[in-house]
């Protein structure tokens, strides 16, 4: 009767036992046939199937309810889901190939089913004592996982597979001892995910119990499961499960275990090296065949003797056997005909081995080297249905052999294939996508995924579950009074960090396997801490609402921001000095110590040329990760940007405000537009770093922020000459915002401690012989008070006004250059009715806003100091500057907002905000898109140089020292800079023989002069889509002297 009554008490938890290890160690083997697709339901669908059919009828007798934290959200979620299937099936779906309504209906169910399991499991925990048996179930499926995939390793034990039509029929397969083991699931992929889920939660648990030996049996079960990580060879598992326990250790305050994990980790490298060889094959090299006139990859190529073809027909073009018995001489290429070696054209989906495609996202090609032209190229066709023969096959044209870089399997897929294709299809609808089974079964971006099947509104619904489950966690865990439990939370919330980031290259949320099990330890958690709550509900609405006000919600709206505005511009190609930079990364064989004592006569900026060394180091010439860093250092500063707004304007809406209008300011975009201008981000933001550590210091007196204070000025130093700015700003801050009763003295201390790195700072740069002030980069005494007042107005014209109003600015410039009595006079006009404006407005501000007003005044000017007695401005100058211009904008904009509350009622004053607002952010906004259109412009004109330059190639060039004029370089395409310089530096990429020289001309009868004198001289002249035309110089008629 015992038996009976625990069975009866406890039937919900059996439940969830029996599924927690049913589903993960049970093979996926089919059932039922789903039509059009290869996804079937499996045994697990009938056992969940009829556990939901108990929990209905409990709930149907109010045995239990469904009150729990997720229900809403989960609730919202399927809704969203099925409106977007509905509107999918019955408008989109209608107009595109190979998407069906019941695999669109079998995907929203499948959703609605592994999250389901939620309530089983929340609802199954009715004593605090229930966890023990959580964790023994499973150590022990662990333990099985683990076993079983060393069997497939060792002794042939069999996989059943997905991953593709054939193997999902439920084929028993043995892998090969060199093959990823899956072990119980369906690829190798979803065993790491597993693995990223319950391994934390193991080590977690280790520091729980006070039992020796099950400290002792849980570590042993980690490293279990840590080897066999490492046995599927998936990357990005391995380094979000490392980047997990290093945090979850830190929680846990065992740092010094930290060192343990890395040695672990040192010795499962040694003993299985296929994860490092792995890593090593992401990006290989190889020659690549294209099409001279395209320059559009064609395939792998390889050189192949002459003999491999003996006794074989080869047939020219797209010649058929039959062919070649009508005409052999026109069909067939004789083996005599062949040179020692031929070309062979590896396919790009040729077979791999693991039937899936090789790798074919080459890393720019157009800049990848020359290696020699070809006229023909050889291609091995897979033999007919009904022949065992393979065909090959020659084709003649105009080809070139370039050594590339090109990207493994994992990545050309997702680049390539099922990114883009799952792009398209939130593109149709943004709010609710295509609806469910509009994209392929494995896009590899579970966020991606619900973008493109629930649109926006699906990707916020599925994100309120983890919000609301972090709030609740976070709630819930203070109460907790056991370390079992609480380590067990830890561990599930690290395991959930980890699947999370295994969302971006994995679909992890909807691999079954996964799913279900991650579903039922969420239950788990928020159902055991339920228990601790003592019967006190959380307010889960309120501390939304506070959540998503907070300054952390506020930071990934920034983020929202930055990416809306600057993402599409990843695919912008390489212009100007970006070549250059590259260039010097390319050939640098320097150590780091001649970074900073050797500048090149160029500018002393060690730590930009650090940054692009490693960058070219690890991504070559992918521009895409160059201006992915640069956004994502455009978001860093404008964080930091927002904290010290916070400490500055003391108003948490107002920061927000001026940090957002920083963001949409189009007045600095060659800054975060232009790779070569990542220098002035990196400067940006340790000034700003350096000024909200002194603040910090300021505030709590401890000497550590005064030391990061000093550490970010250096750094900034490094990677622009605007750093020695740094400590004015500091300086300026303190004086302006430092009470008056304050010992004087102790802040000249200060100051001079601000002061004392710029002395070593000019010393380094002085020995480094780096370049100081000529040419451009030079200052007129005569025009230098001229110069400081205009530019001072250009910038504010500029930051105001946005990027358009740079080239009226220029006109105005040459135009009072003329007339400089006029300009003068007008001059002075307006710095009167400037004195004017500042005394009538500092009338009506009190002390403290008087403050924040000519803060962001010297902000502003001293970010300027370099620039201001230069003959010109331009928009990359103005980045830093721009924050002293925000600081002003923002306060003015809140005074005028409580101006309006003085004369207007409440809803005229919300219709004239709004419409200023909107017409501002409309006068940027419209820059923003003129911009990222001139700079994908620039970048295609810069392409379409090399790739033509390519199509004019010849192999003679490899052996002489050329000699290459180019006429009408473009220098700008609106906004956008095309090759101010760096055109060279361009064409070394290209060439195979660096040593050849380039004059720049405008005057094409001149460059054909000196051609027509040097046979190793060529001529081209370039279009006005950027790409260049071979131009040859006419032969002087030979004068043939009359007979006598």
């Amino acid at each position: 009767m015992k038996i009976f009554k625990f069975l009866s008490e406890n039937l919900l938890l059996i439940i969830t036992l029996f599924l927690l290890a049913f589903i993960p160690l049970y093979p996926k083997l089919p059932i039922v046939t789903i039509q059009h697709t290869w996804v079937y339901i499996r045994a697990e669908d009938f056992l969940v199937a009829c556990t939901l059919t108990l929990l209905l009828f409990l709930v149907l007798f109010k045995k239990v309810k469904l009150k729990t934290p997720l229900t809403f959200s989960m609730l919202l979620f399927w809704i969203i889901g099925a409106v977007s299937t509905f509107h999918g099936v019955l408008i989109l779906f209608p107009t595109l190939s190979n998407v069906f309504p019941n695999v669109a209906f079998l995907s929203l169910i499948r959703r609605m089913e592994y999250m389901s399991l939620f309530f089983i499991a929340y609802l199954s925990l009715k004593n605090r004592k229930s966890i023990y048996y959580v964790i023994a179930s499973l150590s022990t499926i662990l333990i099985l996982i683990v076993g079983y995939g060393l069997g497939q390793k060792l002794l042939g034990f069999p996989a059943y597979l997905t991953g593709n039509e054939e193997f999902a029929k439920g084929i028993p397969l043995q892998i090969s001892s060199l093959a990823r083991v899956p072990s119980t699931f369906a690829g190798n992929y979803d065993l790491a995910a597993y693995l990223v889920l319950v391994i934390p939660i193991f080590v977690s648990l280790i520091f729980g119990f006070k039992n020796t030996l099950v400290k002792i049996g849980l570590f042993i079960t980690s490293a279990l499961g840590f080897g066999l990580l490492f046995l599927t060879v998936s990357r990005i598992s391995f380094f979000v499960l490392m980047l997990s326990l290093v945090i979850l250790l830190v929680l846990q305050k065992k740092r010094l275990s930290i060192i343990s994990l890395f040695v672990l980790t040192f010795l499962f490298l040694i003993f299985s090296p296929g994860l490092m060889n792995r890593f090593g094959k992401t990006v290989s090299t190889v020659n690549v065949l294209v099409d001279a006139n395209t320059g559009a990859a064609l395939g792998q190529i390889r050189s192949t003797p002459k003999e491999y073809f003996k006794d074989k027909i080869i047939l020219r073009q797209n010649a058929t056997l039959e062919d070649a018995k009508i005409a052999s001489s026109t069909a067939l290429i004789l083996y005599d005909q062949l040179p020692p070696y031929v070309e062979v054209l590896t396919p790009p989906n040729a077979s791999t081995g693991e039937n899936l495609p090789q790798g074919t996202g080459y890393v720019n090609l157009s800049l990848s080297p020359i290696l020699k032209r070809a006229g023909r190229y050889f291609i091995q066709t897979p033999p007919k249905e009904g022949s065992q023969n393979n065909e090959i096959h020659a084709f003649d044209g105009d080809y070139l052999i370039k050594k590339a870089k090109a990207y493994d399997l994992s990545f050309t897929t997702r680049f390539q294939g099922e990114w883009p294709r799952t792009a398209d299809a939130f593109k149709r609808n943004i709010f609710f996508g295509s609806g469910y089974g509009s994209v392929s079964l494995a896009v590899d971006n579970d966020y991606l995924r619900i973008l493109g099947e629930s649109g926006i509104f699906g990707f916020l619904a599925f994100s309120s579950i983890f919000l609301i489950a972090g709030i609740y966690i976070k709630k819930a865990l203070p109460k907790v009074d056991s370390p079992v439990v609480r380590s067990f939370v830890m561990g599930f919330i690290m395991g959930t960090f980890g699947l999370v980031l295994n969302g971006t290259l994995i679909d992890v949320f909807e691999a079954s396997k996964v799913a279900f099990t991650y579903w039922l330890l969420m239950g788990i958690t928020l159902g055991i801490l339920h228990l601790y709550s003592n019967g006190d509900d959380v307010d889960i609405f309120k501390e939304v609402k506070k959540a998503l006000a907070s300054p952390l919600a506020v930071i990934c709206y920034l983020f929202i921001l930055v990416m809306v505005l600057l993402f599409p511009l990843y695919a912008n190609y390489f212009v100007g000095d970006d070549f250059t930079w590259l260039k010097w990364a390319a050939e640098s064989k320097q150590n780091l110590v001649s970074l900073f004592t050797n500048a090149d006569g160029f500018f002393w900026r060690p730590g930009t040329r650090l940054y692009f060394l490693l960058m070219y180091q690890f991504f070559w010439l992918n521009q895409t990760f160059y201006h992915l860093i640069s956004i994502f250092l455009h978001f860093l500063t404008a964080v930091t940007l927002f904290m010290v707004l916070r400490k500055v304007l003391k108003d948490y809406v107002l920061s927000i405000i001026g940090v957002v209008l920083f963001i949409v300011l189009s007045g600095y975009h060659e800054t975060t537009f232009w790779i070569s201008s990542t220098g002035f981000i990196f400067n940006a933001l340790f000034v700003l770093l350096s000024l909200l550590f002194f603040i910090f210091w300021k505030e709590k007196k401890k000497n550590i922020y005064m030391v990061m204070s000093i550490t970010s000025m250096v750094f900034g130093f490094l990677f622009h000459e605007l750093g020695v700015v740094t400590p004015l700003i500091i300086i300026a801050y303190d004086l302006v915002f430092t009470e008056k009763n304050l010992p004087g003295k102790f802040f000249k201390k200060i100051y001079l401690v601000l002061l004392f790195p710029t002395l070593p700072y000019l010393a380094l740069r002085f020995f480094a012989q780096s370049h100081w002030f000529s040419g451009d980069y030079s200052y007129n005494l005569l025009k230098l008070p001229y110069n400081i007042v205009g530019n001072i107005i250009g910038y504010v014209v500029l930051d105001f006004f946005g990027s358009s109003s740079l080239r009226f600015y220029e006109i105005l410039r040459n135009v009072s250059k003329v007339h400089i009595l006029y300009s003068s006079i007008g001059l002075a006009i307006f710095v009167f009715v400037a004195i004017l404006v500042y005394k009538s407005v500092f009338k009506r501000i009190d002390k403290n806003e008087k403050k924040i007003v000519l803060f962001g005044f010297l902000f502003f000017c001293i970010s300027l100091l370099p620039f201001l007695g230069l003959g010109n401005i331009t928009s990359r100058y103005s980045y830093l500057s721009s924050i002293g211009f925000v600081i002003i904008f923002a306060f003015f904009m809140k005074k005028g907002f409580g101006f309006l509350l003085s004369i207007s009622d409440k809803y005229l004053r919300v219709m004239i905000s709004v419409l200023i607002v909107m017409v501002y952010l409309s006068v940027q906004l419209f820059q923003f898109q003129k911009i990222h259109i001139d700079w994908f412009s620039a970048g295609e004109k810069s392409k379409a140089f090399l790739v033509s330059f390519e199509s004019v190639y010849k192999d003679y060039w490899a052996d002489k020292n050329m000699h290459f004029y180019l006429v009408n370089v473009p220098i700008r395409n609106g906004e956008a800079w095309i090759f101010p310089v760096g055109v060279k530096d361009a064409l070394w990429f290209a060439l195979p023989n660096k040593n050849f020289t380039v004059d720049i001309v405008s005057d094409l009868p001149f460059a054909l002069d000196r051609a027509s004198s040097d046979e190793n001289t060529e001529v081209f002249q370039f279009d006005d889509n950027g790409s260049i035309k071979q131009v040859f110089p006419t032969k002087k008629p030979i004068q043939i002297p009359p007979a006598k």
